[in-house]
């Protein structure tokens, strides 16, 4: 069983599909279900997991609880996925590493020059968040002075952001956006304040999903090898190293910066 954080981003669901495929490979089904980034919802399909007696629960985006704390210790069959599990909780992760993601890309602008940063960040108690934002902060160096919003993983989100960002006297900024999806909408309202890309606005993703090849070609943005979570995730079932967390060895997958148009 896979619970995943919102359904609807483009990057949740190639991860999902990746394993789905990879699963198909080694004889095993998956059930996906939908935590809408609600710990409530979370630990109720924890619950359900349990009732179904699914060999693997694999959350992707887990949000830590005192009932996945409980489930951790109780269960021998977990895998984190993109966002680590929280300190004392002993289970497999599967993704990147989101403090080194974000460093590269603070060392990126620096050695672009680029001025005004600005961090638009996904939520704090959130992992994964915190070290990308963490990580970009380490970059830019002792002393550099970051503007930062702190919000939802969604187009709106960033949108909101950017304008009000922008609403003041113009200035050139440099933005990293915690994923494309809030790039998409801080592109948007930098288009219809009438700047231009980069010369009046500096943007950089995280995720690099595969919409961009389509409807976002300028995004530059770090690229997170969504299709190669399957095959790892089913490594370490087949494995049996999902039964034996304590033994397993976290699978770090390879990131990159994807330059391209927008920074």
């Amino acid at each position: 069983m896979m619970l995943v954080p919102d359904a609807t981003n483009h990057f949740t669901a190639d991860v999902a599909v990746s394993v789905e495929s990879a699963l198909k490979e080694i004889g095993l089904s998956m059930v996906l279900a939908n935590t809408g980034e609600k710990a409530a919802q979370q630990d109720r399909l924890l619950s359900d997991a349990q009732g179904l007696r699914a060999r693997t629960i694999i959350l992707q985006g887990a949000i830590d609880t005192p009932r996945l704390r409980e489930f951790v210790a109780q269960h021998r069959n977990l895998i984190f996925v993109n966002r680590m599990p929280a300190s004392g909780m002993a289970a497999p992760y599967v993704g990147i590493d989101n403090f080194q993601a974000g460093l590269s890309v603070g060392k990126y602008f620096v050695e672009r020059g680029y001025i005004n940063p600005v961090a638009i960040h996904g939520p704090r108690h959130y992992s994964g968040s915190t070290a990308r934002l963490d990580g970009f902060l380490a970059g830019l160096g002792e002393g550099a002075r970051v503007r930062q919003f702190e919000c939802a993983y969604t187009m709106q989100a960033g949108y909101d952001c950017a304008q009000s960002l922008l609403e003041n006297e113009p200035a050139k900024y440099s933005i990293f956006c915690a994923n494309d999806m809030i790039a998409y909408g801080v592109h948007r309202a930098a288009i219809e304040k009438g700047l231009n890309i980069p010369e009046d606005l500096v943007i950089f993703g995280f995720d690099d999903n595969r919409l961009n090849e389509w409807l976002a070609p300028w995004l530059s943005t770090v690229r997170v090898p969504a299709l190669d979570f399957g095959p790892a995730i089913a490594e370490l079932i087949s494995s049996h190293h999902a039964d034996n967390p304590q033994q397993a060895k976290d699978v770090i997958l390879p990131f990159s910066l994807q330059l391209r148009q927008s920074a």
